[in-house]
């Protein structure tokens, strides 16, 4: 990558800490406004197949055991997704702030944001997703919410990038390099200009004047600072790279 690595600043004094500490417990009350709307979108369309599904079960009922068994199997898919949808909801808004560590699985988490976003008609109907996500990445531990919510910025991020773009594809990969697990967003957006770059990590700086509260990249750096997590970023016209490495325990380099 072109930029150099980013890693969390130790320049505010205390009263700035507690400051910027409350920023972003309100930043995480967006977000997970935001994630509740997706849920929602996503629980209604659930439903709406449901019923229609259980209908068409109901008319089809005198025909033969086969044909129910069909309709009944698509039911059974539905209230799966339901309760998958549930069981999410569950981790990302009934976490206690002082759990324990619990297992990360990287590539899970970026399957779940992706899966949020199509209540978004944008990403829905414009956005061309890729993925390269290595299978059996080594596990990290830490806090789900996290993850979560630094992962969901970034990409964020990546898709109001693409807004005006003629080609549209946001490319996620994962993979082990050394001994880090790296997460690489790539975006074929706008770009950042080189003026911009040096300011990307600062609390409230957007070049979204009125849009935006310009914490995303910010917040996303402090949630994964005790991870030891580190940035590093490529910006030209029509492609944006970011990638964030962990370092993982036990791993020996190729």
């Amino acid at each position: 990558m072109a930029s150099p690595n980013v890693r969390e600043d130790a320049f505010f004094d205390p009263q700035a800490q507690k400051l910027l500490a409350a920023f972003i417990d309100r930043h995480r009350a967006a977000t997970l406004g935001s994630l509740l709307k997706g849920i929602v979108h996503n629980l209604n369309g659930s439903l709406q197949v449901l019923s229609m599904q259980m209908e068409l079960l109901q008319r089809m009922l005198p025909q033969g055991e086969d044909k129910m068994q069909g309709q009944m199997e698509k039911c059974l898919g539905q209230i799966d997704r339901f309760k998958g949808m549930l069981e999410l909801l569950i981790r990302k808004g009934i976490h206690e702030e002082q759990e324990p560590p619990q297992s990360i699985l990287l590539n899970d988490i970026l399957e779940e944001e992706l899966s949020l976003l199509h209540h978004n008609l944008f990403f829905k109907h414009q956005v061309k997703v890729l993925k390269d996500l290595t299978p059996s990445l080594p596990l990290l531990s830490g806090s789900y919410m996290d993850f979560s919510q630094a992962f969901a910025n970034i990409i964020e991020n990546s898709l109001e990038a693409m807004e005006n773009s003629r080609r549209k594809e946001l490319f996620l990969r994962t993979r082990v390099q050394g001994k880090q697990v790296q997460v690489t967003i790539q975006d074929t957006g706008c770009g950042i200009p080189e003026g911009v770059q040096p300011h990307l990590f600062e609390p409230f700086f957007t070049t979204k004047a009125g849009k935006r509260a310009g914490l995303g990249l910010f917040v996303a750096r402090r949630l994964l600072a005790p991870y030891e997590a580190s940035f590093r970023y490529s910006s030209k016209e029509g492609e944006t790279v970011f990638e964030v490495s962990f370092p993982v325990k036990g791993l020996t380099s190729p």
